[in-house]
């Protein structure tokens, strides 16, 4: 799964924290999203052919934390954790109100 190619429904999204920001620089935190959507019962549906898909090129990330993130990686693969370790909620004390509702 790649993140470039995904679309989250806003509240699965906050269900699992959001992306991990422990993910710094290049690998996993992808992975690491589907991970924990899969462990919160959250499954992915099949949109192959169902939209266009538009990618702006940029420098590619530093890859010297590969290893580190595949230790996380790893580690959510292990636990079942469903919530990201440093996600949302470390802006908003719990997962939802940095999505106001109007």
């Amino acid at each position: 799964m790649y993140g470039c190619n995904m679309a989250v429904w806003t509240e699965d999204l906050k269900a699992v924290g959001g992306f991990d920001e422990r993910y710094q620089g290049w690998g996993c935190e992808d992975n690491d999203l589907a991970v924990r959507l899969i462990n919160a019962g959250i499954y992915r549906k099949e949109g192959r052919y169902a939209t266009d898909v538009l990618h702006l090129w940029h420098q590619e990330a530093a890859r010297s934390r590969a290893n580190h993130h595949r230790r996380l990686l790893q580690t959510v693969v292990e636990t079942g954790a469903t919530c990201a370790a440093k996600g949302l909620d470390q802006y908003t004390g719990r997962h939802g109100e940095i999505f106001p509702q109007p």
